[in-house]
């Protein structure tokens, strides 16, 4: 009970916005899609996942399962809420694919799979954008550091040797 009180008190902390990477949304999506294939509930798959998990992610999402489970607030509500703390729209759009699921009785682990996929694919796309930046972010200290000792010591034995040194 008083793990509980706790996580659910940093709900109400004032502080900024918590970074989370699109790799471990699709991995959270994974895990509880494979809790639901092995016949667990929605939430005993999320909760699966948070208490072998450490980190911002596994840490909201046990504040918002909790929070469900007292009552304080909707499920879809809380996923809304965890989305917007996390600040990852990946994140918004499991949680209303899974309060649509859970409402409507589809078949939550094959939404759960293509969004698994998508989400992954975004990863990718991500992962890729950061590699074609790294050469321009490679002119700066090429720029400001390696060129000039290299003309340091081009030019500096050849304005020794005419004796201008």
């Amino acid at each position: 009970m008083l793990t509980a009180i706790r996580l659910l008190a940093g709900r109400f902390a004032v502080g900024s916005r918590e970074e989370v990477a699109l790799g471990d949304i699709a991995e959270m999506v994974d895990v509880v899609r494979l809790g639901l294939s092995a016949g667990l509930s929605f939430d005993a798959a999320l909760e699966l996942y948070c208490t072998h998990r450490t980190g911002v992610l596994p840490d909201r999402m046990m504040r918002a399962r909790l929070s469900w489970q007292m009552g304080i607030a909707a499920r879809g509500e809380e996923l809304e809420r965890a989305a917007r703390d996390v600040g990852e729209r990946s994140l918004e759009s499991f949680g209303i694919a899974v309060d649509q699921a859970l409402k409507l009785g589809s078949p939550l682990s094959e939404t759960l799979a293509a969004q698994s996929r998508e989400i992954r694919s975004a990863h990718r796309a991500q992962i890729e954008r950061d590699i074609e930046r790294a050469p321009v972010k490679l002119l700066i200290p090429t720029g400001t550091l390696i060129l000039p000792a290299l003309l340091l010591s081009i030019v500096g034995p050849l304005l020794a040797a005419s004796g201008m040194l």
